[in-house]
């Protein structure tokens, strides 16, 4: 089975850790829809901050929303399996660069 490479374009965007984002702006990084990220809010599958009435959410958030997305587009998925897919993928890479570090110390 051959696959069909995708493009995918990003907006080069700064992330800084205590920034805040909107929900258009993270919508916008993901390349969904507003109405995509308050559904998986709604749902529980993304974290968010609400502030005076307005959902914010951390530049941490971006990298589980993009995942998650990507996932439920290219599979289809339904967004709960997404969202553990992506959890599962962050714990894979928690644990190979905890790996590393021990390797790295001969531990």
């Amino acid at each position: 089975m051959s696959r069909t490479p995708s493009t995918v374009v990003c907006e080069a965007v700064e992330l800084i850790e205590g920034d805040a984002l909107s929900v258009e702006q993270l919508a916008r990084l993901c390349g969904v829809a507003p109405q995509w990220v308050l559904a998986r809010v709604r749902d529980e599958l993304l974290s968010a901050t609400w502030r005076g009435g307005v959902c914010t959410f951390s530049a941490t958030t971006v990298w589980r929303a993009q995942q998650m997305a990507a996932i439920e587009r290219q599979f289809d998925a339904d967004p709960a399996l997404a969202a553990l897919v992506a959890d599962l993928s962050e714990e894979l890479q928690r644990l190979r660069a905890e790996l590393a570090y021990c390797r790295a110390r001969g531990l």
